[in-house]
């Protein structure tokens, strides 16, 4: 039974490994995000409606019109790469330059399909036009992108009014971009519409002042933090720096051989300094004089600073 079982085994294990590598990730195929996907199916969408443009009326300046057409393709498709890129950091970038984008490509396809033909301006219309919708509406998206990227949990009312700004930012942009594909169907923009935009971009101002207003105050206890942290690590520092402590032991004299009687005392000195806290308690020891030759001359002194009784008429040295 055991012979037929162990054949058995293996085509197992094989299948396993097989199933395992079947269903595992494929490193060549990618999923495209949801943003890209989307952003693509929108360029195929406002093509197709381009193309129906052709076909309204008697256009001239179709060379003008297509090569623009095609350096707004670029643009659009460069902002989409940016912005994919971008999605990873942010949750709600996505939508925000989704329709950032779509806005963009829609307003200056009719700028370009929809402007009156003319032989010298025409180019520079669409350029211009172009430049200053694209402009307004990434600064429109960057501002959004500060101040609700920089805001904290715990501050709702700073929180709040980046919200109120970033809408206010929003609306204040299409207001002052939208009389660009307005006038290209050669209609005329009232004064009440201008008056409107611009108390909507005062507004904006106003609500950017008070958010970053909000958000200096509520950071002032960080602050105040840092600088006693800098504060206290700089006084650390100062404390632990070494200041000279090598200067005593480098500057202390060296006690001569010749002049046995002057050691002792430094001798005695030195013992006493570095006693240690438990030799504190200790009983004192009895310091005997310096031991002399039969003449009264003192024995001279080892190189440790005690006296060398290995010298030819030294005396004995003494028992305890």
């Amino acid at each position: 039974m055991s012979e037929q079982q162990a054949p058995q085994s293996a085509p197992q294990g094989v299948d396993l490994n097989a199933a395992q590598t079947l269903t595992g990730d494929q490193p060549g195929k990618k999923k495209l995000s949801l943003f890209l996907r989307v952003s693509i199916i929108l360029l195929i969408g406002l093509t197709l409606a381009s193309i129906s443009l052709l076909f309204i009326g008697d256009f001239e300046g179709r060379f003008e019109r297509i090569f623009s057409t095609f350096a707004l393709f670029a643009v659009f498709v460069v902002l989409t790469a940016i912005d994919t890129s971008r999605d990873r950091a942010n949750e709600w970038y996505a939508p925000v330059a989704l329709i950032a984008n779509t806005y963009i490509l829609g307003l200056l396809l009719v700028v370009i399909w929809m402007t009156p033909y003319d032989s010298f301006s025409l180019m520079f219309q669409i350029f211009w036009k172009s430049f200053l919708v694209i402009l307004v509406t990434r600064l429109v998206i960057l501002c959004c992108e500060l101040l609700l990227r920089t805001g904290r949990e715990d501050d709702e009312a700073g929180n709040r009014f980046a919200f109120v700004t970033s809408v206010l930012a929003v609306l204040s942009g299409i207001l002052f971009t939208a009389p660009v594909g307005i006038e290209a169907f050669s209609l005329h923009v009232p004064d009440m519409y201008w008056k409107i935009a611009t108390a909507v971009l005062i507004l904006t101002a106003l609500g950017l002042s008070v958010t970053l207003l909000l958000r200096w105050a509520n950071s002032s206890d960080e602050r105040t933090a840092r600088r006693e942290a800098d504060k206290a690590a700089r006084g650390a520092a100062a404390l632990t720096a070494p200041t000279g402590a090598a200067e005593p032991a480098a500057s202390a004299p060296a006690v001569p051989a010749e002049a046995p009687a002057q050691a002792a005392p430094l001798l005695q000195q030195g013992s006493g300094e570095t006693q240690t806290p438990q030799d504190q308690h200790a009983p004192a020891e009895v310091l005997l004089p310096w031991p002399t030759f039969a003449d009264g001359r003192p024995i001279p002194a080892r190189p440790d600073g005690q006296p060398d009784f290995s010298v030819p008429g030294a005396p004995l040295p003494p028992t305890f």
